[in-house]
């Protein structure tokens, strides 16, 4: 297996084990402590589970992984996979937890080294942007955390995939520092002051205004990447994709507030992360090939 095919496995696998890991995070409330057991949940589930495990078994079959991170690794997406059938809490939290140390152990393990600081960067906003994502189709309480804790990685590593960039990708990431940053305000604003009576609904409305007001700087700045001779032509195709999963989850939302159609929303959002993959794996690769 060459380099970037090793590369590419690895991408699939960190971010099927990623997205078992976000299904799997409990809802603590009065009335459930298990993960989210809707359909789109469980469709995200079964596609990480086939995706992870192909990936897993091609990057062992090309060299052997180390037993502990295989151990945990598989023993994952095994767990994770029984979930679906039978989900006690102490398996999801078994399950859980084995994810997550397959997760840090992955990089070592599989002997994968990033060219760029520019790639490292990339790597680390594919996965929080995959959680940012997974949140429009699953708003528990710990998502919700997690999805917040992921915009704050995501503009520390804006400032690594910012250092090879050239002027126009340089732009595109001070689009994208300003899109995470009002992100970052609008997800503090709702979640500290959303749930105060009467005032609970304005501040949904102005959180809402500045979630639109970093769609848009989102957009612009994956404008300006697509233009970047620094990502070559796959990470131009690849800044382009992830302007499609914009629109997609706009789309979901849009559809997700009819009644009757709500589960259509969370399906499209299911391919906008898809979408977002394919994005940002031809960035990384892209760079890595330039």
């Amino acid at each position: 297996m060459d380099g970037i095919t090793k590369k590419k496995q690895f991408l699939q696998l960190q971010l099927c084990v990623l997205l078992l890991a976000c299904t799997l995070l409990p809802e603590f409330s009065f009335f459930s402590i298990g993960g989210g057991s809707s359909i789109p949940v469980m469709v995200a589930k079964i596609v990480a589970v086939i995706c992870g495990g192909m990936a897993l078994f091609s990057l062992n079959s090309a060299s052997k992984l180390p037993v502990p991170y295989l151990c945990a690794t598989g023993g994952g997406i095994l767990a994770a996979f029984i979930t679906l059938f039978w989900s006690p809490f102490a398996l999801e939290l078994v399950a859980l937890i084995a994810l997550f140390i397959g997760l840090w152990l992955g990089k070592e393990s599989v002997g994968i080294n990033w060219k760029l600081e520019s790639t490292q960067g990339a790597y680390l906003i594919l996965l929080a942007t995959l959680v940012h994502f997974y949140y429009n189709m699953d708003e528990k309480l710990t998502v919700s955390i997690a999805a917040f804790v992921a915009l704050i990685i995501y503009i520390k590593a804006l400032k690594k995939f910012g250092t090879s960039m050239d002027e126009e990708g340089q732009l595109g990431v001070s689009k994208l520092k300003v899109a995470a940053w009002i992100g970052i305000i609008a997800s503090a604003v709702k979640f500290v002051l959303g749930w105060i009576p009467l005032i609970g609904f304005v501040i949904g409305i102005i959180a809402g205004i500045l979630m639109i007001i970093s769609f848009i700087f989102e957009f612009i700045g994956y404008g300006k990447l697509t233009r970047s001779a620094t990502l070559g032509n796959e990470g131009q195709q690849g800044a382009g994709k992830l302007r499609t999963s914009m629109i997609l989850v706009i789309v979901a939302a849009i559809v997700g507030i009819i009644p009757l159609v709500g589960l259509v929303g969370k399906i499209l959002t299911i391919i906008a992360i898809w979408f977002v993959f394919q994005g940002w794996n031809k960035i990384i690769l892209g760079l890595e090939r330039e």
